[in-house]
């Protein structure tokens, strides 16, 4: 089964390249390239020849590479909204610049889990937390 493997995968390198090239930055493309090959390798003993060897390939190396990108956004909006977070204020004391940060991060989260974490902080048990959620 693996050098049967090897062979589809020199076959078909190029198209693997191509479509890691076309969804990930020059500094992304080797982790994707990488994901798609471990992909492939996952769902080769349940290909069942009911489409072509192309076709497969090209339907586990797009949804490999649609989730790639998926991620890789999810990833940059996060470092976006830590950034806006912590952001340095020179004219803030320490106190209140952590509590500034708390304040953005419990806006960024929705209203139960908000409420969760400040009953946390506050120090409630998780048996008093559960009973109030």
């Amino acid at each position: 089964m693996q050098q049967e493997f090897e062979q589809v995968l020199a076959g078909n390198q190029g198209r693997i390249k191509y479509i890691a090239s076309r969804y990930s930055q020059p500094h992304d493309f080797d982790d994707l390239y990488q994901e798609v090959v471990m992909q492939l390798w996952r769902s080769f003993a349940s290909f069942k020849g009911h489409s072509s060897r192309e076709t497969w390939l090209y339907q586990v190396a797009l949804n490999t590479a649609s989730t790639f990108v998926t991620k890789t956004i999810k990833h940059r909006e996060l470092q976006q909204v830590l950034a806006e977070i912590v952001k340095p204020e020179s004219a803030v004391t320490q106190e209140n610049c952590q509590a500034e940060i708390l304040n953005k991060f419990m806006n960024t989260l929705s209203d139960i889990d908000s409420s969760i974490l400040m009953m946390y902080l506050d120090g409630l048990s998780s048996d008093e937390i559960a009973s109030v959620v």
